[in-house]
């Protein structure tokens, strides 16, 4: 938090960028890097247009990643939410269209855009059913300045229907869907391909990976796997907390002493058969390939603020569990109505779900086909995007 406000009090020095030229530019606001990483695929295809596009992101956890994409015309962190700085911002770059990811927009940053007659709009926007947006006092705030954004795409008609009373009636709104799909499919390819070696080394055991995790779900992963290991030997586990610190390591080390389990960090595989029983994941950015090598996936966040990616092992056809906090997830409710994911509670609910597919696999394989149907089934709309913008872009 302290490295995120001291970058964006000072944002001009963070920033780079090319030189201006005739071609239109786009600016493109995310909070953080799972943000940034679901934008790519519309990235890509406005690069692919020849359209100069600048990222602002609020995060250092995007900054890398945003480094590391080719294509790009200018980056750095977005100002804190000070009009003058807002428009300075816009100024400096020009952009022809502003394009705010999922929620992460700021009264000032909207208000700067209309000021300069710059249009915004809401893409990969979601608005769950518990938000305190729609309470009277928080409404009315935001549709003081929600009342300047020209476009809200969401990621489905549930989040348009929720939305609508916050907008003006000048504000156009359509559900397109999320172009987070489009990117785990070709994260997931990649990651095939990425680790075909390491899932070799675990077979011929079934991995149980356990991604973004946080202790409280730890808690219930171990424990689990301490009872079914006893009747499948064979059953691994791969565990890779949210934050690899030294702590988390160390955390998850203890785990697997206490039980009586070997365990070995990712970084000491350098090929070859894996005979210990855990596999800690201490490196960072990999996890989304990763899941390739999984039998079956539980993704963390659900006994906290919220849970994280769940179609990232959906992408890869593994069944999904998560804790009960996943209401601001859009995709967890897409994976429960489709069969494909699964709400835990305790170390026994986790036994149940993947006892039953080890007694059955055939259920876990319907379990399987409904997660990765459900990415299938909405991958697209980062075109769908473009045919929106190319007349904005063009007009």
């Amino acid at each position: 938090l302290r490295e995120a406000l001291r970058a964006r009090r000072n944002w001009t020095r963070t920033w780079k960028a090319g030189s201006p030229d005739e071609r239109p530019c786009v600016l493109i606001h995310v909070a953080s890097y799972g943000e940034f990483e679901g934008v790519r695929p519309l990235i890509e295809r406005l690069v692919e247009r020849r359209i100069r596009v600048a990222v602002s992101f609020g995060s250092p956890s995007a900054r890398r990643a945003v480094e590391e994409t080719p294509g790009l015309w200018a980056y750095g962190y977005s100002p804190l939410d000070y009009l003058h700085q807002q428009l300075r911002l816009l100024g400096n770059l020009g952009p022809a269209l502003v394009l705010i990811a999922k929620h992460d927009f700021w009264p000032n940053m909207i208000r700067a855009g209309a000021m300069l007659s710059i249009p915004a709009a809401l893409i990969n926007a979601n608005f769950h059913s518990a938000t305190k947006r729609r309470l009277p006092l928080v409404r009315a705030f935001h549709r003081s300045f929600m009342k300047y954004i020209g476009y809200v795409w969401t990621v489905s008609e549930d989040d348009a229907r929720r939305v609508e009373p916050l907008l003006s009636a000048r504000t156009k709104l359509a559900a397109v869907g999320d172009t987070r799909f489009d990117r785990v499919r070709r994260r997931a390819d990649e990651g095939a391909a990425r680790f075909k070696g390491l899932r070799k080394a675990l077979e011929p055991g079934r991995a149980i990976v356990a991604g973004s995790s946080w202790p409280p779900g730890e808690k219930i992963v171990w424990e689990a796997y301490r009872r079914l290991k006893h009747r499948w030997g064979d059953l691994r586990l791969v565990v890779a907390p949210h934050e690899p610190s030294a702590e988390a390591l160390q955390r998850n080390r203890a785990a697997a002493r206490t039980l009586g389990m070997t365990i070995r960090l990712l970084s000491e595989w350098q090929g070859g058969a894996i005979g210990e029983d855990v596999l800690l994941v201490d490196r960072v950015g990999v996890l989304a390939g990763l899941y390739a090598v999984g039998w079956a996936a539980y993704v963390g966040g659900g006994f906290g603020h919220g849970v994280h990616s769940v179609i990232e092992p959906a992408a890869h056809g593994v069944p999904v569990a998560f804790g009960p906090k996943h209401r601001v997830s859009h995709e967890a409710g897409l994976l429960i109505g489709a069969g494909g994911g699964f709400v835990v509670r305790t170390a026994e609910d986790l036994e149940r779900l993947w006892g039953g597919w080890l007694e059955d696999p055939e259920r876990r394989r319907r379990a399987a086909d409904a997660a990765a149907e459900v990415v299938s089934a909405n991958e697209g709309a980062a075109d769908r995007l473009m045919e929106l913008l190319t007349p904005l872009l063009e007009g």
